[in-house]
């Protein structure tokens, strides 16, 4: 008997803990949304939020309604991308889901930012009802990278995408990459930076994402655009985001450096003037 009733609390629990998986994501989308009400009627009575900001901590829910209305008033519309979320703890009344998205403001905006979130959702089930009882927001820290003098990494994600952004008014369309899986991406040729040959297979790097599609290298750049152009037998770069050619090598706007072998320099430098 005890042992058919752990088999069926089990299951129970994992049933729940779907929905506050499901719950996170809403509540994540509709917080970047700043839709204040949707918010505010999901969270417990004894709320405790935490943000990235050092003067959110332990926040009441009153200080974190306060929030929601001084960031919608500056990130309206805002978009979020690239979810991860995952069930870090479940028991019969209390879930812990955690998580990381992207947050992007539109292209017509007046206001370009661009940021990766990490999350905390803790959920108590009373019931059908499931109220959030804490929130923890945080964004990666800023420590100096390879390739950079000084730690820049604070506006990188944000300056990529400006510099996709800049390039959405030209007449290039998306293109549908598959990868390994089956799974279709549709990518700006604009948010494309460079391709990695991989055996058989090639690695497209974009701005937010690297997709491996079953593909030689020379079909994989067929498929993209003709701003895609072969640097050496295992690479090929965006010109848009080259940033110099120096001592036969390539940099790009993400910190790639490629060796360009000697015979190919002329020519590269050539195609990149033309």
């Amino acid at each position: 008997m005890a042992t058919k009733n752990m088999r069926t609390t089990t299951g129970s629990v994992n049933e729940h803990a779907k929905e506050a998986l499901r719950l996170s994501k809403d509540y994540v989308r509709h917080m970047w949304s700043h839709d204040v009400e949707w918010c505010l009627d999901r969270v417990a009575p004894g709320f405790v939020w935490i943000g990235s900001q050092k003067d959110y901590y332990a926040s009441t829910r009153d200080e974190y309604a306060g929030m929601l209305k001084t960031t919608g008033a500056m990130l309206r519309r805002s978009t979020v991308a690239e979810e991860a979320y995952t069930v870090a703890y479940a028991d019969d009344q209390v879930y812990c889901v955690v998580g990381r998205f992207l947050v992007l403001t539109p292209p017509d905006s007046d206001k370009i930012y661009a940021r990766w979130h990490r999350c905390t959702l803790v959920w108590q089930r009373t019931g059908r009802r499931y109220a959030l009882a804490h929130l923890h927001l945080s964004s990666p820290v800023d420590y100096v990278e390879d390739g950079e003098s000084y730690p820049i990494s604070a506006g990188t994600e944000t300056y990529r995408y400006m510099r996709s952004l800049m390039k959405l008014g030209s007449s290039r369309k998306s293109v549908s990459l598959y990868d390994v899986d089956g799974t279709v991406h549709w990518v700006h040729p604009s948010q494309i930076i460079y391709l990695e040959a991989n055996r058989k297979r090639t690695i497209v790097h974009c701005v937010t994402k690297d997709i491996v599609v079953p593909a030689v290298i020379r079909d994989a750049v067929e498929m993209v655009d003709n701003k895609i152009m072969r640097v050496h037998r295992s690479y090929a770069v965006n010109r848009d985001h080259v940033v110099e050619l120096k001592a036969g090598r390539l940099l790009l706007d993400d910190g790639t450096s490629i060796a360009i072998p000697a015979k190919r320099i002329a020519d590269v430098r050539a195609e990149l003037i033309g």
